[in-house]
């Protein structure tokens, strides 16, 4: 069973699960947390199948710690794939559909703990990206976030977000794509990998995702790198069930490419490139 959950403390998250009760068929299935637990009773794609759940929470979801065990503890109902309907805050205010995973390679100043990542599946994260991109809207970006903020879960969780101010929140036909990016969600196809390299919003890792068969999990951006371990890298690795790494190369220090790269040939981590995978067909 798949588990969506929207927060009470977050304008876009709830716009976002007002649309998807509007565009898939829901019955009530008890309370959670204070609210309404929603069953859905179709199938949809092969993400959204009947029997996933739907919550709405009342702190913010970032502050969500271990919601998965929670889950389990109250309902008896297993969780395969959580996830998160949010706002995306950016400076820019850029109008922008993301996804990305979750932990903190450093401190915890947003959710989660330090130097923890949560569980991620780069094939069903890959095929939401796939799934916005096909259904993008016009002056809007699309692309993944590289890991950052809490909370701390177990379980295999993404972030699926409206961004990037105020103005783009509210709006019903940025968060009917997204929702229809999620019902329609399937699989990718392709090598799962954690990225390496370049910054906050992956130019190199979308672009790679989109135009290969190659699926990204745990990502870290230059600035993650100064708290990068090699503990922290075998547990992203891990999270991620991913069969090596692939670096944004250009975008990284010569010095920070160099160390991880030595790593990954001492560890006998394999190091992927673009050409090592079959050209996707979008």
């Amino acid at each position: 069973m798949n588990l969506i959950i929207a927060s009470e403390a977050d304008t876009a998250s709830i716009n976002l699960r007002d649309r998807l009760l509007e565009m898939a068929e829901w019955e009530e299935d008890g309370e959670f947390d204070g609210g309404k637990i929603w069953n859905l009773s179709n199938d949809y794609g092969s993400f959204c199948l009947n029997g996933t759940r739907l919550i709405t929470i009342k702190k913010l979801h970032i502050h969500a710690e271990g919601i998965d065990r929670k889950w389990v503890e109250e309902t008896g109902i297993n969780v395969e794939n959580i996830v998160f309907l949010s706002r995306h805050k950016a400076a820019s205010g850029r109008p922008s559909l993301t996804v990305h995973p979750i932990g903190n390679w450093g401190k915890a100043d947003y959710g989660g703990q330090e130097e923890r990542v949560s569980g991620t599946s780069p094939q069903w994260m890959t095929g939401l990206l796939l799934s916005i991109y096909k259904n993008r809207l016009p002056g809007y970006d699309v692309c993944f976030e590289t890991t950052h903020h809490g909370p701390l879960i177990d379980k295999p969780t993404m972030f699926l977000e409206i961004g990037s101010g105020e103005d783009q929140w509210e709006l019903r036909e940025p968060a009917k794509a997204l929702i229809v990016s999620l019902l329609e969600l399937e699989p990718a196809e392709g090598v799962a990998v954690v990225g390496i390299g370049g910054g906050h919003y992956t130019p190199r890792f979308t672009e790679a995702a989109l135009s290969h068969e190659m699926c990204l999990g745990h990502m870290v951006a230059n600035y993650g790198l100064p708290s990068l371990t090699p503990t922290l890298l075998d547990d992203a690795i891990k999270a991620s069930d991913a069969e090596g790494l692939y670096f944004h190369r250009k975008g990284m220090k010569k010095a920070d490419y160099r160390k991880w790269k030595e790593y990954a040939d001492e560890k006998r981590i394999r190091v992927f490139s673009q050409t090592d995978c079959n050209k996707r067909d979008l």
